[in-house]
């Protein structure tokens, strides 16, 4: 009777202590990433949509620190590392240490605990952020290196634009794509092909129309590229097939908001991430059928371009309405100038480009606005040389007349920039779900990671206690 009794309790107490971690314990994890999506760029989206972000719905709030290991400000490939592996590394690194150590990402942990594994992008699959979860380089820009790695990896299902050097720099090596044909990956190329992925083999989802980069279009430019494949129905594909018993982990990233921002082109970054927090929206209606299993996490690697919401010349007022009247990206507007050049480009068409693209009257510029515009002009068509070193101060990499119409188009909205580049800015982690509140709060990206191993673990330990009872 004693040893009956003795039983009892300990069944009772294995109910109380096992039972609640088996209902935290998220089966399902998502992690959004927008790359380049600081504080300024979610507020001023925010401001533009009216409020209508569902990244403004998420419950936990907190804020993250983005260093990489030697740099103060960070790049994508050593945030990237760190928000999968947990470790920090030096910029320009994927996947290992500066001393050669190889980092594992939660994604091995993931398929460890046979939870499926999905990679989601707006731009090239071998890009930074998204090769932090499967591969381990020491230069981010061994692109071909990369896409090998990904060819032979285990992940469930991938799915972005395209690859950058599918057979080399020189174009003279074996397929990436055909080595991952020959690791039993499907891969679809068109929407019919696309909208024809079942659950069951590995699966990589490809643009059907992606841009020179080997990304998605730019929603802003959605007009001269119908029929595309979004950042939301890449999501939604994913859900479908990785569903399984076990779960999944899919990452989501927004890596075109970067871009934008690296161009200071904020009418197309708010449009970038309206198309991403749509992602997130696929995410919620998910979680809405299974919210005690799934966990949201939404986070940016890093802020791009120094995004101030208040500009000088105008101050205490804003008029982000005036974003509306841009008609295509930095990118587009940078070929059309490029193909008139071709032919002679005048200031007056130049001008007459500005008003069709951007609905800026150059007519009603002001004097040192018109000034920077005619210089930027005579560069880009070739009429005055300048060095390399004001080239990146004044434009960055941009095409000159595009950047600093960019930059106008900003300041009459009430919006600065800084740079051409990231900045040290924290950024915000949001959360919803199962065990969201460990993100509220002050933490490091790594934490992040960290987090999502310990809860991998925990998933584990739950299946393991479950057979058991």
């Amino acid at each position: 009777m004693e040893k009956l009794l003795v039983k009892k309790i300990f069944i009772c107490l294995t109910i109380t202590i096992v039972f609640p971690l088996i209902a935290a314990s998220p089966k399902y994890i998502f992690l959004f990433i927008g790359d380049g999506m600081g504080v300024p760029q979610i507020a001023l989206a925010s401001e533009y949509a009216k409020g209508n972000l569902s990244l403004n719905t998420l419950p936990v709030v907190g804020i993250t620190t983005t260093r990489s290991l030697n740099h103060f400000i960070t790049d994508s490939a050593a945030a990237g590392t760190a928000l999968a592996s947990g470790e920090k590394t030096n910029s320009g690194m994927i996947g290992m240490t500066p001393d050669g150590k190889i980092l594992k990402a939660c994604t091995v942990n993931a398929a460890h605990h046979n939870k499926k594994i999905g990679i989601v992008t707006s731009v090239s699959l071998d890009h930074a952020t998204p090769a932090a979860f499967y591969a381990h380089v020491s230069n981010r820009n061994h692109y071909y290196d990369i896409a090998c790695q990904m060819a032979k990896s285990n992940i469930d299902y991938l799915a972005g634009g395209g690859l950058l050097q599918p057979q080399g720099e020189n174009g003279k090596l074996p397929d990436a794509l055909a080595l991952a044909q020959q690791n039993n990956y499907i891969i679809s190329r068109t929407l019919k092909e696309f909208n024809e992925l079942k659950p069951g083999p590995k699966a990589i989802a490809l643009a059907p129309n992606p841009t020179n980069q080997a990304s998605l279009q730019y929603e802003i430019d959605q007009k001269y590229s119908p029929n595309q494949i979004s950042l939301a129905d890449f999501t939604r594909k994913g859900i479908e097939l990785l569903q399984n018993p076990n779960g999944f982990f899919l990452m989501v990233e927004g890596g075109m908001i970067d871009w934008a921002c690296h161009a200071n082109d904020a009418a197309t970054a708010v449009h970038e991430i309206l198309a991403f927090d749509q992602a997130i929206q696929v995410a919620l209606k998910f979680a809405e059928k299974h919210p005690v299993e799934t966990l949201i996490i939404v986070t940016a690697d890093h802020e791009t371009g120094g995004l101030a919401l208040g500009h000088g010349q105008i101050p205490y007022q804003n008029d982000y309405s005036l974003l509306e009247k841009q008609q295509c990206s930095f990118q587009q507007f940078a070929t059309l100038v490029n193909k008139l050049k071709i032919s002679g480009l005048s200031f007056e068409k130049t001008c007459k480009l500005v008003e069709e693209n951007y609905g800026l009257d150059c007519g009603k510029l002001t004097s040192l606005e018109l000034c920077r515009l005619k210089f930027a002009w005579k560069v880009s068509i070739g009429e005055l040389a300048i060095s390399p070193q004001m080239q990146n101060e004044l434009y960055g990499d941009n095409e000159p007349i595009c950047a600093v119409v960019n930059r106008i188009l900003s300041t009459k909205a009430g919006l600065g920039w800084s740079t051409w580049a990231h900045s040290a800015l924290p950024v915000i982690t949001g959360a919803s779900g199962a065990k969201s509140e460990i993100f509220a709060g002050r933490n490091d990206n790594t934490d992040i990671a960290r987090i999502i191993h310990e809860m991998l673990v925990d998933s584990a330990n739950k299946n393991d206690n479950l057979s058991l009872q």
